[in-house]
Parts: structure tokens; C-alpha cells; sequence
């Protein structure tokens, strides 16, 4: 058996266009961030929304590309431009990089 998690399992999907500049940006962040903030919790779906238009619908996907967090709670969607590191930490609830605790 493996040890417990150090937190609540992860679940994303990250819906792109295809092999598109914005596309693959996204991929890039959103893998960064998985593995240095959440590695061993996430379950991440990479999805071109072209060849699955039911998971799509589902999800209710408007623009691409657009990260989807199925879990934990609460359910976010982050829509367009998804290369920026802090802004899409910020989206999950992630502490910012580089920062330490509240100095407060």
C-alpha cells in the first residue's frame, strides 16, 4: 500500500483547440503547475475539444481553451489565455509561487 495523500485528490480538464499556439501554452502551464503544486494528487484529461464534442457539452464549454476543476469543490472554469503561471494558480486557489506564509 502506498501512504495517504497529502491532501484532497485533484481532477482537471483542460479543453484546447488542436496543436494552436494558445493551446499549447496552456498545456505547458497547467502541467507545470501539476507538477510542482500538485503532484501525486491530480488526475489531469488533456481533451482536444474538436474530437469530443459530448465532453464539451458536458462540461459547457464556450471558448477554448478553458481548464475545468472538476475537484475539489468548488467547480471552477478558467477561460482564455491560460499562459499565465499566476493567474491560473490564482484560479485554483493555489498559493502564489514565491510566496511564504502571511506575514501579518
Amino acid at each position: 500500500m502506498s501512504p495517504a495523500a497529502p491532501g484532497p485528490r485533484w481532477s482537471l480538464t483542460l479543453y484546447v483547440s488542436g496543436a494552436s499556439p494558445r493551446s499549447t501554452e496552456a498545456i505547458e502551464t497547467v502541467r507545470r503547475i501539476c507538477d510542482e503544486d500538485l503532484a501525486t494528487m491530480v488526475d489531469l484529461n488533456v481533451v482536444n475539444a474538436t474530437d469530443h464534442p459530448a465532453l464539451v457539452t458536458r462540461d459547457h464549454i464556450l471558448a477554448l481553451p478553458t481548464l475545468v476543476k472538476h475537484a475539489p469543490e468548488p467547480q471552477r472554469h478558467l477561460v482564455g489565455d491560460l499562459a499565465d503561471l499566476q493567474r491560473v494558480r490564482l484560479g485554483l486557489d493555489l498559493e502564489p509561487a514565491g510566496l511564504g506564509a502571511d506575514p501579518s
